[in-house]
Parts: C-alpha cells; sequence; structure tokens
C-alpha cells in the first residue's frame, strides 16, 4: 500500500465507527460494527440486525463507541431495512442476504447526543482506484468489542454495488457493517459486508446504494448540512481531504476543491430535493457537455448529480461544477420553489465563486440555460398515452399459479422502445409466488424503482399491469407505492391511479396480435371519437355477436366486475371480438338487477367519452378524474372504474425462458 495514512483522518473516522449489543443486561454479546453518517443516524449491514431486532425491527437496542457519549451505550431502534424478508431471521454473517438488500438504517433514540459523522463519497459510479482501508470491531471472549482495522484492495466488482476486497488481510468476525475508507479522496465509500470464510479478503457495499433508502434525502441532507457547520472545527473532514496528495488547493481557483463541493452540497441540502432523476440526469449532461465516463448508478439527490461531475479520480474545472449549480437554481426558480431564499442563497454564492474563476470560462455560467425538455410547462394538461416507440411505459405482469389462483408470479419490464425492452427488470417466476394480499408489499421498491428510471419531470410514466380475466378487478390504481415521488413532494403518498394512468391489459393476449384486435385498434384510431356502450343490453344476457358487431368507435361499459359472473362473460366476449378499449365497475353489483348506481355509470360515461378526440387520451382523463375524487367527498361514479387499454402495437412479450430475482 503506497498511501500514507492520515492519522487525524483516521482519528475521526475511528470516532464515527460503533458496534452494537441487545439492550437486555444478561445478553453482553457484541452483534456487528456500524458507523455514524449524520446527527443520530446509523448505517450498517441489515444482517447484522435481522433475527435480534423482532419480527416488525421495533425492538430497542444499544449503540456503542468511543466518540459517542463518552463511551456509554445509546438506546436506539432500526429505522429502514433494505432487505424484504422476515426480519425475524438468523441471517448473521451469511454471505448469501441478496447484496443489494443487506443495508439497514439505525436511529439514536437520544437525539441530543453529539458525536462524529464520516464524510460519505459523492460519486455515482465505483470508486476510482483500489486501495482501501476497513475499520470495525471484533467480539472479545467477555462479550467486549475491540476496534480493529486493516488494509486492502479493491480487486473486482460484483455487480452494480458489490466490490470485492483482495486477499491482503483476514476480516474478523464483527467487522460486518463497518466503514470502508478510500484513502486517496478522505471519503467513505463502502460498508463491509462479509469476509470470505476461512480465507482472507471479502466483500463490501457501494454507499451509492443508500439511494434505495425512503430515508435518503432526508438523511443525506442531514449529513451536508453537519459537515458544513463543522468547518470551524480544526481537524475536521474537510480540511484533512484539502491536505491529501494531489487534491486541488484553494489557492487555485479555477479548481474545485474540497471546501468548494463541502460548501456547494450543504447549499444543495437546502434547497428542494429533484422531482425526478430524469431531471438530474439532463442537468448534468447538459453541465458536462457530455454523458459521465461508465454507467453511474441512477442519482436521485442533486447530491448525486454533483458527485457525476468527475473525470476518472479527479473533478473537473470549476466552472462545471458552478454551471451544474446554476442549471438546479434555473430549475427551482422556474417552479416557485417554497423556500426562495434557500434558493437566493444558493444563486449568491455561484455568483461569488464565479468571480474567482478565470474570465474566459465564466460564460459557461452566466449564459447557463434550462434544457428544452426541463422548461415549465404550466399546469398538467391531458398526456396522450405513448404510442410504440415513445414515452417509456412500466408494465406489470401479474400471473397466478397453476394450482393456486391467489399466489402469483410477477415480472416487471420497461417499455421504452430500445431493443431491450422485453427484458425483465425485477420478478420471480419460480417457487411459491405471492400472496395476493402481499403482493403491494413485494412490489413497493421493484415499482418505485422500476417508475424512477423513466418517470420525467411533471410526466410520471403510466403503468400496465396485465392480468388474466379473472383478476381484472385487482385495485393496482388504488395501490400506494411511497417511493415514488420525492420526500417534499406533496403526491408522495397519492394512489397509484392519481399520480400516473394505470391500465389493464390482459395477458393472454401474449405474443403476436389477433387480426380482429389489431384491425379494431387501427379503426378506432382512425375514427377519432368514441362512444359509449352499455353491455347490459337492455337487460338480456349478452351474445357474442353483439360484440363483434360494435362499431370501431364503440367502447363497452359495464356496470359489473370483469372478473366473475355475468361481466366475467361480457369481458370474455368483448376480448374475443378484439377488443382493446372497456370501461367496467370494478366493486360489488348492488343484486342481480342493476339499480341507480349503474344508470348513473352508463350516463356518465355517454358524457366523459364524448369530450374525447383522440383514444390515447382515455388513461390520463380517468387519471385526472381519479385526482378530482380524492379532494372531494362522498360517492362519485368513476371511484371504482377500471380501464383496459390494450394496444396491439405494443404487445406483450410472448413466454420464453425463465427469470428469476436475486
Amino acid at each position: 500500500m503506497s498511501e500514507r495514512r492520515d492519522a487525524r483522518l483516521e482519528h475521526l473516522i475511528e470516532n464515527a465507527t460503533v458496534h452494537f449489543h441487545s439492550a437486555r443486561p444478561d445478553d453482553e454479546d457484541m452483534w456487528g460494527s456500524g458507523f455514524l453518517v449524520a446527527p443520530g443516524w446509523v448505517l450498517t449491514c441489515a444482517h447484522v440486525l435481522l433475527g435480534r431486532v423482532g419480527e416488525r425491527g421495533d425492538e430497542e437496542f444499544r449503540v456503542r463507541g468511543p466518540g459517542l457519549h463518552d463511551g456509554r451505550p445509546v438506546p436506539a431502534r432500526l429505522e429502514e431495512c433494505l432487505y424484504q424478508g422476515s426480519l425475524g431471521e438468523q441471517i448473521h454473517e451469511q454471505p448469501q442476504l441478496p447484496l443489494e438488500q443487506d443495508m439497514a438504517l439505525v436511529r439514536l433514540l437520544d437525539r441530543s447526543v453529539e458525536h462524529e459523522c464520516v464524510w460519505l463519497s459523492d460519486r455515482s459510479d465505483h470508486p476510482f482506484g483500489d486501495h482501501r482501508i476497513v475499520y470495525g470491531y471484533r467480539p472479545l471472549a467477555d462479550g467486549a468489542a475491540q476496534a480493529w482495522n486493516g488494509e486492502a484492495t479493491v480487486n473486482a466488482h460484483d455487480g452494480p454495488y458489490g466490490l470485492r476486497l483482495g486477499p491482503s488481510n483476514e476480516f474478523p468476525s464483527g467487522v460486518s457493517g463497518g466503514p470502508v475508507l478510500d484513502p486517496a479522496t478522505g471519503a467513505v465509500v463502502a460498508v463491509i459486508k462479509c469476509r470470505r470464510g476461512d480465507r482472507d479478503g471479502g466483500l463490501s457495499i457501494a454507499v451509492s446504494l443508500m439511494r434505495q433508502f425512503a430515508a435518503y434525502h432526508r438523511v443525506i441532507a442531514a449529513h451536508d448540512r453537519w459537515h458544513d457547520k463543522r468547518r470551524r472545527v480544526e481537524h475536521n473532514w474537510v480540511t484533512r481531504q484539502t491536505k491529501l496528495p494531489g487534491t486541488p488547493r484553494e489557492a487555485d481557483s479555477d479548481q474545485w476543491s474540497p471546501v468548494d463541493r463541502r460548501k456547494a452540497l450543504a447549499l444543495l441540502a437546502a434547497v428542494e430535493p429533484a422531482d425526478a432523476p430524469h431531471t438530474i440526469t439532463r442537468l448534468v449532461r447538459k453541465a458536462r457537455g457530455d454523458d459521465p465516463a461508465g454507467r453511474p448508478h441512477l442519482p436521485v439527490s442533486w447530491r448525486d448529480g454533483h458527485g457525476q461531475l468527475y473525470e476518472g479520480d479527479r473533478p473537473q474545472e470549476a466552472f462545471v461544477f458552478l454551471r451544474y449549480l446554476r442549471l438546479v437554481q434555473l430549475f427551482l426558480e422556474a417552479r416557485d420553489p417554497e423556500d426562495k431564499a434557500a434558493v437566493e442563497h444558493l444563486g449568491e454564492w455561484i455568483w461569488d465563486r464565479l468571480a474567482e474563476v478565470r474570465p474566459s470560462v465564466r460564460t459557461n455560467v452566466e449564459d447557463a440555460v434550462l434544457p428544452p425538455g426541463l422548461l415549465p410547462c404550466g399546469q398538467r394538461t391531458v398526456e396522450p398515452y405513448p404510442g410504440p416507440g415513445e414515452r417509456g411505459v412500466v408494465l406489470l405482469e401479474l400471473e397466478p399459479l397453476d394450482d393456486d389462483h391467489s399466489r402469483f408470479y410477477w415480472t416487471l419490464r420497461i417499455d421504452d422502445g430500445g431493443e431491450n425492452s422485453d427484458i425483465p427488470r425485477y420478478g420471480t417466476t419460480t417457487g411459491p409466488g405471492v400472496d395476493r394480499d402481499h403482493l403491494r408489499d413485494v412490489l413497493d421498491k421493484p415499482l418505485a424503482k422500476a417508475f424512477a428510471s423513466v418517470d420525467r419531470p411533471e410526466q410520471p410514466a403510466p403503468l400496465e399491469v396485465a392480468l388474466d380475466l379473472s383478476n381484472f378487478d385487482t385495485p393496482v390504481h388504488t395501490w400506494q407505492i411511497y417511493d415514488s415521488a420525492p420526500l417534499w413532494d406533496r403526491t408522495r403518498q397519492q394512489l397509484l391511479g392519481v399520480r400516473r394512468p394505470v391500465v389493464i391489459r390482459d395477458i393472454e393476449r401474449r405474443g403476436v396480435p389477433a387480426e380482429s384486435w389489431d384491425t379494431r385498434w387501427a379503426e378506432m384510431l382512425s375514427l377519432g371519437r368514441l362512444t359509449a356502450r352499455n353491455t347490459v343490453f337492455d337487460g338480456d344476457p349478452p351474445e357474442a355477436h353483439q360484440f363483434a358487431r360494435m362499431p370501431p368507435g364503440d367502447i363497452p361499459v359495464q356496470c359489473r366486475r370483469a372478473g366473475s359472473g355475468a361481466g366475467r362473460t361480457a369481458m370474455r366476449m368483448a376480448l374475443d371480438a378484439g377488443h382493446g378499449v372497456a370501461l367496467w365497475h370494478s366493486g360489488d353489483h348492488p343484486g342481480h338487477e342493476c339499480g341507480l348506481r349503474c344508470d348513473d355509470l352508463h350516463r356518465e360515461t355517454v358524457g366523459f367519452l364524448a369530450e374525447v378526440t383522440d383514444p390515447a387520451e382515455l388513461p390520463d382523463r380517468l387519471r385526472r378524474i381519479r385526482e378530482h375524487i380524492t379532494t372531494g367527498n362522498g360517492h362519485h361514479w368513476a371511484g371504482e372504474v377500471a380501464i383496459l387499454y390494450d394496444d396491439p402495437r405494443r404487445p406483450l412479450p410472448a413466454e420464453e425462458g425463465v427469470f428469476d430475482a436475486p
């Protein structure tokens, strides 16, 4: 190892490294390690806590470290865990826990305790260089813990977040959850996950996985504000970083120094978060003039965008960072921010810092303008549903098991018109499947990730749900996916069908579309007008020929469920006749005979469809009605209405191969 180790920097990280114990006085065994990342927040591996904090993760435990409360134990609880299984499982020190789920956030219960915090890397790609220092604790025979550190090399990448550490050190039991320091940059870049059995070396997890936490914005903003307040302390993280070999000095005003970075990130922490990763990516590309090298992890905060403005192991020139900050300022100003003062402070600092760089590059910042796609578009209007090769669409396929229709296999795809649109992103098509009542919980994070990758500012991507006919009434549009919007966004707890168009597709229509379906769809689009058609047919049972003879602009509307009884029979006939659009009431029908509620549905859908000038408007028009319903009170004709919007120009992929999530 060639890098000289900085003693003062090591003192800081040792004071921020902690270990966990049970709250029971008769249990003195050390569980594992962790480290303080923001006031009151500790980062660790999920497997360190599993089986020790109760089935619901609400059991209190203790955190201890030399820089925390004078070494005395501090009560804490698990705040958030990326692991999707049971928190009561015994998985201590077992590397088979999925790497992408082996991270947890712990909250100190005594918020008054002051302590050191590590500096977390802002990089969006795998850290550059191969020299690392690992910190943590190892258990002693009497249940106490002893501080440990060792050097290692990164000799391989393991997926998007895994960093394999070479066999230069044997990591002791108990070090899991400890910080991994890059001594070249003075930043914590990873969490140690596990050792390699009885051999030297191990596996670590890049800190960029933290972006998967719902609390990420809150934690990382608190981290950046804390470090900015520590600037008056003589030996803080940033002053130590400025003394590392190869680090730009403040005296060179054309270079971006650690001091610049600290101030910029603190200012970004004070403004409203970005509305979508797409926004950050566009502003980074505009600031750089190109795309970041490699495939950086999806940015979800302004800080993450800052971390994409590096070239190799060095930051680009100061004007590139200032240009990015200026674009963030312009974006926020165009949207009338709630905290105008914070945006003004950001702008003032940009101009003060810009005055220090050489005049020849200042115009790159002074003349910055937002990319056309990010200009404010005013109040949201009706968005036409994307056709083939247009905006991205998230496709969720739910297929019941052959021997148990209450359990499902699921697959998530992102159809953006690209060559990989048919490839599953997440899912499981083997094993016991998922119980109907737990679908929403299992799909929460995968759906949030899928939406984050395709949502555009003020334009959430539609969700298509492919189901067999018996499950058409599954109320996916009423699910709440909490991670699908920024924390500050008042809509983040809205129903899926309020935030974005949610439509049903027939999973049995996989592969090449039938001629009747293809022809009816093309004729419907050419008409440009739609008519509601009551499929009760004057009270008589429907017959197949009635659906086949409907004009292409007629849309079947039924006041009964589509998945059972007479409603299922009618919907089956509509599908067989090639109908790609239909509306139905997915709730309970009041008795065998139709009543006033049914009359309301048929009367209102006549007016609803008469306003449509393009069938592609239908899904978003229904979304707007759902949005309106949430602000009112009482019954509404569209409260439980679902929509089939099954475009044969974008058929569901044919079944082939087997996909399984890790």
